[in-house]
């Protein structure tokens, strides 16, 4: 589980760093909201991860 949640705030940064450098599509994406939705995903994921992980390896 640690890795989704490193994965989906690699993704945030990443659009945040494209869309700061004005490079397509990732401009568009960060305009239309979708850098909150990786950063709200990655709060959802990070906050429920030892959740997760007692229900797997449990």
């Amino acid at each position: 589980m640690p890795l989704l949640g490193r994965r989906t705030r690699a993704m945030h940064d990443f659009l945040r760093e494209r869309a700061g450098l004005g490079v397509q599509p990732w401009a568009r994406l960060w305009r239309e909201g979708h850098g909150d939705t990786w950063l709200a995903n990655t709060g959802y994921i990070e906050r429920r991860e030892e959740r997760w992980l007692r229900a797997l390896l449990d």
